[in-house]
């Protein structure tokens, strides 16, 4: 069952349809809004439909009317607990799969919260609690935030780490479990991991003021960008960026600043875009990635890499995101997702690995509006990326459908990688020599040793800020 109709949605169900695991599934759609109407051409005669709006009041009996014991549920929604959803499944024999940990709706700007509570971090501690107190480890499977990112760019930083091992020849024997792949980073000597995703995606038609265009969910969007800034934080670091916050509760291998991911910009790169300054938006990649390379040693943690997302949105969707804020977060007027108007561009999506030995590697998808359309009509590269992570997830729930609590990283990258790469275009595995400081311009006060600092401080967050 999916629930939520929206971008995703629409460009998972033929991919459902297309594998031979899950084209015979019985296939049922819920949103609050006409789910055959909102599909379009994705809707078939292979779809029930139903127009509900799940709230917390009537949750579990719309689940009971429309899933069974063995049932798969595609969490596919905006607004919705996602705990909520997925403690219900375990409880009652389902899986589970969503993209992202999602609150029921108003969480991201209830003020009344601390700032520390607002982040993915806080989300994941309050799932992982939640499985850890009522769960059995081999119940029904639910696999949290496998989408594109999170989600493949995980699978992308295994198979990158891979990479660079084998260009540094290590004679290592192949990573088994997240120790291993510890090892392996630390080993490698790699300090900091991008996930780096620019969109160059354009429309036939301008943006009109008070119009929200994008390329994915609008609401998520916003959302995202609505929430403290949030960093993997590594090993290697030595100074604290200002307004930031440590999590008092769980592994604390993250940090929060005291500033929104709309209004904060880093310096990362992409193989066809190069240099990019993109916003530093919270992703639960930061959160889980950077906790799965940890390595301690007597209690205290020796080696984890620094972990952030930087994404340069297309034109029409940083425009509008700046157009919302100068509105103070006013909803938009009119919102438009990008399909059958879009005359060029592209997504690049993948992991930056950068201070090993390999110099920067670069690993993931370039998928462009040309073949996104020759695999899913009316889609675009950007829903086809995600809808991909969610295809990928889906047909290894259903292989393995007694493993309680997952997150990406517990995943074989391999056999998900097999699964999605039809659809993510060309899969770009590069060297680079690039590093924060290499085309910077400093107007003011220009930091000392500029290009040529040393290769320690060149991969401190610092040196990755503007300025």
């Amino acid at each position: 069952m999916l629930l939520g109709c929206g971008t995703i949605a629409q460009a998972v169900l033929p991919m459902l349809r297309g594998h031979p695991l899950t084209a015979a599934l019985p296939k049922i759609v819920i949103d609050k809004k006409d789910p055959a109407s909102a599909l379009g051409p994705a809707a078939g005669s292979d779809l029930t439909c139903h127009r509900v709006e799940i709230t917390p009041d009537n949750l579990a009996s719309r689940l009971a009317a429309l899933l069974e014991p063995g049932d798969l549920l595609l969490n596919l929604s905006v607004g919705i607990d996602s705990v909520t959803l997925a403690d219900w499944c375990h409880r009652n024999g389902v899986c589970y799969l969503d993209t992202a940990i999602e609150p029921w709706e108003g969480y991201v700007e209830d003020l009344s919260l601390p700032a520390c509570e607002r982040t993915e971090y806080a989300l994941h501690q309050t799932a992982r609690t939640c499985a850890r107190k009522g769960w059995r480890r081999d119940g029904p499977t639910a696999l949290f935030t496998h989408g594109a990112n999170p989600g493949l760019v995980s699978h992308f930083a295994k198979a990158a780490l891979l990479e660079v091992a084998g260009r540094m020849r290590f004679d290592l024997p192949a990573p088994v479990n997240r120790t291993d792949w510890a090892t392996l980073a630390e080993a490698t000597g790699t300090k900091v991991i991008h996930v780096s995703e620019r969109d160059t995606q354009v429309s036939s038609r301008p943006k009109q003021p008070g119009e929200f265009v994008n390329t994915w969910s609008i609401p998520g969007f916003i959302e995202e960008a609505m929430m403290p800034v949030e960093i993997g934080w590594g090993s290697h670091e030595t100074t604290l960026p200002a307004d930031a916050g440590r999590h008092e509760k769980g592994p604390g291998n993250a940090i929060y600043l005291e500033r929104l991911g709309a209004e904060y910009l880093l310096y990362s790169w992409v193989p066809q875009g190069g240099q990019i300054l993109g916003l530093c938006l919270p992703h639960s990649e930061t959160v889980t990635l950077s906790e799965y390379l940890t390595l301690e040693r007597g209690g205290r943690v020796i080696y984890r890499p620094t972990v952030t997302f930087v994404y340069l949105p297309c034109d029409d969707a940083f425009a509008s995101l700046h157009e919302v804020r100068m509105q103070g977060w006013r909803e938009p007027e009119a919102e438009r997702i990008l399909f059958d108007d879009i005359v060029e561009g592209q997504d690049e999506l993948g992991v930056l690995l950068l201070g090993h030995g390999a110099g920067g590697w670069w690993y993931g998808s370039q998928l462009d509006i040309e073949e996104a359309r020759s695999l899913i009509p009316h889609s675009n590269p950007t829903a086809l990326q995600v809808a991909a992570g969610v295809l990928s997830g889906a047909v290894w729930v259903l292989q393995n459908p007694n493993r309680g609590y997952c997150e990406p990283e517990d995943l074989p990258h391999d056999e998900v990688l097999d699964t999605a790469r039809p659809y993510l275009g060309r899969m770009e595995s590069c060297r680079t020599d690039w590093h924060p400081l290499k085309q910077r311009k400093f107007f003011f006060e220009p930091e000392e040793g500029g290009e040529d600092q040393d290769s320690d401080r060149r991969w401190q967050f610092q040196s990755f800020l503007p300025g």
